[in-house]
């Protein structure tokens, strides 16, 4: 685990490095997307966009929740996932589900090098927040491509 810790812990030091370079079109219209996402759906607290290269876009968490650490794990379990899929011949994982007692996590494909993570409170009822998020992916994958 030490190991898995020490590459979050570079990933994460270089995403905070290298912010990326995104025209102010884009965060504008992330930003706008991730605050959508909660105002809409009450069970979300929290979301990010970031790229399959662990470096964060835009987000909406906590102020005590490190936004470059966050995107390097999404990342990371996002890829498993998509390699775990890949070895059994079963398709691109929807999404990955973490589930505890104080709440969950959904982390999603949006669109093709993008991917969207949301948290949501732990008597969520899973239905809406999914659904609120796979909408917001598609229009996260949807601004990526105009831009």
């Amino acid at each position: 685990m030490d190991q898995l810790s020490q590459v979050i812990d570079k990933v994460s030091h270089d995403s905070a490095e290298h912010d990326p370079e995104i025209s102010r079109v884009i965060q504008a219209g992330l930003n706008n997307m991730l605050d959508e996402l909660i105002e809409d759906c009450g069970d979300i607290v929290g979301a990010m966009v970031s790229g399959a290269d662990g470096i964060a876009w835009a987000d909406r968490l906590r102020p005590e929740l490190d936004r470059h650490r966050f995107a390097a794990m999404s990342s990371a379990l996002l890829a498993l996932a998509d390699n775990l899929m890949r070895e059994t011949n079963d398709g691109t994982p929807r999404n990955v589900m973490v589930e505890s007692d104080a709440g969950n996590i959904f982390i999603m494909h949006a669109g093709d090098s993008l991917l969207l993570t949301v948290f949501t409170r732990a008597e969520a009822n899973l239905g809406m927040p999914l659904a609120h998020a796979r909408k917001t992916a598609e229009e996260i994958g949807a601004l990526v491509i105009e831009a």
